[in-house]
């Protein structure tokens, strides 16, 4: 799990475009204090949270990784958290969906991107999460990724 983050608008600007977005922490990233130290979040308990790309156990064929952004005891206006995946190929990564859910007003929100991919086909997965919204009347955001060390296999219902 991962942890950034982004207060320049050019990330929110690149997740809007599907362009690549540098996702530098691995698995969780905070929202941290404000610009005015309005908020401070505690280790672990505010920010976006990605899990693991995994064979689907649920539907055939698909790689499904689940984000989310969360700030616990605190509702977050706007929170908006999108999820791109992509698998390795020879060249680098290739794009391969990206989903998106809210805006809503709520502590959590959660996405889960679910890639279909070819029954025995063996790739590294990575997908990338961005979290936005306002905590305490200030904007924050903050992106993570995780991905697979090592090759997994497509199936059906691994």
């Amino acid at each position: 799990m991962a942890l950034v983050l982004a207060s320049a608008p050019g990330a929110a600007s690149a997740v809007e475009n599907d362009e690549p977005v540098s996702a530098d922490i691995r698995t969780f990233a905070g929202y941290g204090a404000s610009v005015l130290g309005t908020f401070e979040a505690a280790s672990g308990n505010c920010g976006v949270r990605v899990d693991i790309p995994h064979p689907s156990r649920t539907t055939n064929n698909q790689i499904h990784t689940r984000v989310e952004s969360f700030c616990q005891g605190s509702a977050i206006v706007d929170n908006t958290i999108t999820g791109k995946s992509y698998r390795s190929r020879w060249y680098g990564w290739e794009h391969r969906r990206t989903k998106t859910n809210g805006p809503k007003n709520i502590w959590r929100i959660r996405v889960t991107v679910d890639v279909d991919c070819d029954y025995g086909s063996r790739h590294r997965w990575r997908t990338e999460g961005y979290g936005s919204g306002m905590l305490n009347g200030q904007p924050v955001s903050a992106s993570a990724y995780e991905q697979t060390d090592n090759e997994i296999t497509c199936g059906a219902n691994n």
